[in-house]
């Protein structure tokens, strides 16, 4: 028994642009990532500021500087994700729009 074969949609998007959508999507999203990270690497103190530094002069004074490993790879996180899914966003209904005005073109008026 021979297998059925089935033709494919005429609007199938190419290798070529589903790999392009791929990279883009990867790229933003890390990028994305970057920025996260940097937002909360930038507001998070690594260092007691000038003032606990004063105090850390009075006998018993201890300087509690909080950890912002966490905080920052949450960060990193949910800019990869935002940026990520935001890419691919675009980028499905760029594909769409694509695919479906090449499946809708314009029919050629031959002049005889």
């Amino acid at each position: 028994m021979a297998a059925e074969i089935t033709p494919e949609h005429p609007n199938l998007p190419r290798r070529g642009a589903l790999g392009t959508m791929f990279v883009a999507i990867a790229l933003s999203g890390s990028l994305g990532g970057l920025i996260g990270y940097s937002l909360v690497a930038t507001t998070c103190p690594d260092t007691p500021t000038r003032a606990e530094q004063l105090l850390q002069q009075i006998r018993g004074f201890q300087v509690h500087v909080p950890s912002c490993a966490w905080k920052e790879f949450g960060g990193a996180l949910v800019g990869t994700i935002l940026a990520a899914l935001g890419a691919a966003t675009i980028a499905v209904l760029v594909l769409r729009a694509q695919y479906e005005w090449r499946g809708h073109a314009p029919k050629r008026i031959s002049r005889s």
